[in-house]
């Protein structure tokens, strides 16, 4: 029998879990508070008018695949041309010295951007942008959501036989404090690291002979030539990403000023100078990536009907958010098939 399920959250593995419960012929709506699906994998478009479009990858630079199930997904993203490997020079860099970075393992990126990957995931899901989830009730058996739209209007979606939630461990809390603690306790040990990320456009390409680099000693700890990506404008654009250190103490800096500041160690670990960019544009991640995940592929309560899933729980990387949607999203096909032989 087909069962209602709310999904809060459209991440990496918000997608996944909703996925492998439509493969088992359940009814799947997700809440998306942002403007698309993806989470941390976003493409800050500057110019969608053109082709191939102009934008950053301002969040998640790049991931990797092992297991069979993300393999398979990767796979069929590639044959949609939704991904594509990577094959930029990386290196270990700091000031004064540089190193190769080296790595067996493939650097897949979402073409013509990281958030091509979570519209390939989001296809043919039923998902519902710019609506927050403010609040839930569940009454003989099925639960109630409170949604709030993003024209400010307040709206009640109702019949869920089961919510999973998908959205970063401080978002949790206050949204499980009520109804299930169990959850709510367990999100509630856990913290996100802050990151400052900066877009940024010289007028003249930076002249260095690689196009990422994990930086040593510094306020950066990864900067990279964000057009050498496949599928990608021409020009050069860098992202550059803080450490969680640096980011956390300036965190309530104005975004003009931490653009400034990390233009200025980028140009001293570069050896470029950078003058009057075209583009310089920070961006605040108030929940990046978890510095403590919990360590469990997912959390799953069959007694309630209530999941949750993410990086916190199962480490930070993509591959990571994707099992742990993968997992619950297998548990909870279980419960119901269990609860139909009862």
């Amino acid at each position: 029998m087909k069962k209602r399920v709310a999904i809060i959250g459209s991440g990496v593995s918000g997608l996944a879990c909703a996925r492998e419960l439509v493969q088992q012929g359940h009814e799947v709506t997700l809440f998306e508070k942002s403007r698309g699906p993806g989470g941390r994998m976003p493409t800050r478009w500057l110019n969608r008018d053109v082709e191939p479009p102009l934008g950053f990858d301002h969040g998640t630079q790049y991931f990797q695949a092992s297991t069979p199930a993300f393999v398979q997904l990767v796979e069929q993203a590639q044959k949609a041309q939704a991904v594509a490997p990577w094959a930029g020079t990386v290196v270990n860099l700091g000031y004064g010295f540089s190193s190769p970075h080296n790595s067996t393992t493939t650097r897949w990126v979402g073409t013509p951007g990281m958030a091509s990957l979570g519209r390939f995931m989001a296809h043919g899901l039923d998902i519902r942008l710019q609506c927050r989830v403010a609040g839930m009730a569940r009454t003989d058996g099925a639960y109630q959501l409170t949604i709030h739209l993003g024209d400010g209007t307040v709206r009640v979606e109702s019949g869920f036989d089961a919510v999973v939630c998908a959205v970063p461990a401080e978002q949790v809390v206050p949204l499980f404090d009520e109804i299930h603690k169990p959850l709510a306790s367990l999100a509630s040990g856990v913290q996100s690291n802050v990151t400052w990320s900066v877009m940024l456009t010289p007028r003249e390409a930076v002249k260095v002979d690689f196009d990422g680099a994990f930086v040593v000693d510094s306020p950066l700890g990864w900067i990279c030539r964000d057009s050498s990506k496949p599928g990608r404008a021409v020009g050069d654009r860098w992202m550059l990403q803080a450490t969680a250190d640096w980011s956390r103490l300036h965190q309530d800096y104005a975004a003009d000023e931490v653009g400034k500041m990390l233009l200025d160690v980028f140009c001293n670990v570069t050896g470029q100078l950078i003058e009057e960019p075209l583009t310089l544009t920070a961006h605040r991640w108030l929940y990046s990536l978890p510095s403590n995940p919990v360590g469990m592929p997912c959390y799953f309560s069959e007694e309630s009907m209530l999941g949750a899933c993410g990086d916190w729980l199962n480490g930070a990387r993509v591959e990571d958010a994707f099992l742990s949607g993968h997992t619950l999203g297998h548990q909870l096909s279980n419960a119901f098939d269990s609860t139909l032989i009862q």
